[in-house]
């Protein structure tokens, strides 16, 4: 049985069609790269993919189970998106900020137990925010503050985390830094869904590709069929490109 799938999913604002019958599958331990150019439909994908979103037509399901059915807890400890963006209201302390992640897939009595503490150590040692858990979200950069939001994922250890954007705000070290932590997260057994402007230096991670154009698949498959993915990505953004060292870069004209 597929951990994900999603079916015939269509979405309009007023007149405009954002998204057409799109369909996709994936599989436990896959990691699936959406791209596109802009208004592609991508966000919006996953947004209604995820459950944040109602769909208008179509069916999402998580292990068989239509997502609507999932009471919110139950929901939370299979899927947790990280939005493209975020515009936080109060200056909440990191640490507080990353415990939500808890919370949103326990109960109350759990979430001060000694398993839900090693969780939250562990998403802090791991996206190396601990240096600054004692300062307020609002006084962070805004690459420090993407990595604590990676940090609220990872201790909500949902099956399928789902990530709108991963690397904005990041410099080229936490990048690399970010794609390495989600292919090891994929090798651990995590269902890995990214939404990624840089195709360049993303292309040699994820095992699947679906790109989007005006709200239609225009490809789908695996990183194998590796002339067919080159050819996409050309359609899909209109540029021709070549592959160097396995990463996907723009050919000088």
């Amino acid at each position: 049985m597929k951990v994900f799938e999603v079916k015939d999913l269509s979405f309009k604002i007023r007149n405009r069609h954002i998204l057409n019958n799109v369909s996709f599958e994936l599989e436990k331990g896959h990691w699936l790269l959406i791209a596109g150019p802009n208004g592609a439909g991508k966000s919006t994908l996953l947004k209604i993919a995820s459950g944040l979103w109602k769909k208008q037509q179509g069916t999402v399901k998580i292990w068989g189970k239509e997502i609507e059915k999932y009471h919110i807890h139950d929901l939370a400890k299979k899927i947790a998106v990280l939005s493209a963006s975020f515009y936080p209201m109060y200056n909440i302390n990191v640490y507080e900020f990353i415990k939500l992640g808890i919370y949103s897939r326990t109960n109350f009595f759990a979430f001060y137990s000694k398993k839900t503490k090693r969780d939250i150590e562990l998403a802090i040692e791991i996206t190396e925010t601990k240096d600054f858990l004692k300062k307020g979200i609002l006084e962070l950069s805004q690459g420090e503050l993407q990595r604590v939001r990676v940090a609220k994922i990872l201790a909500q250890n949902p099956e399928i985390m789902a990530f709108d954007e991963p690397l904005s705000h990041l410099d080229i070290k936490h990048k690399i830094w970010l794609l390495e932590l989600l292919a090891k997260l994929r090798a651990s057994g995590k269902t890995i869904i990214t939404v990624i402007h840089d195709f360049p230096i993303s292309y040699p991670y994820p095992d699947e590709f679906l790109l989007l154009k005006n709200g239609n698949i225009i490809f789908q498959g695996s990183r194998e069929r590796e002339k067919a993915v080159i050819e996409a990505f050309k359609e899909a953004f209109d540029i021709n490109l070549y592959l160097s060292d396995n990463f996907l870069l723009p050919l000088k004209e």
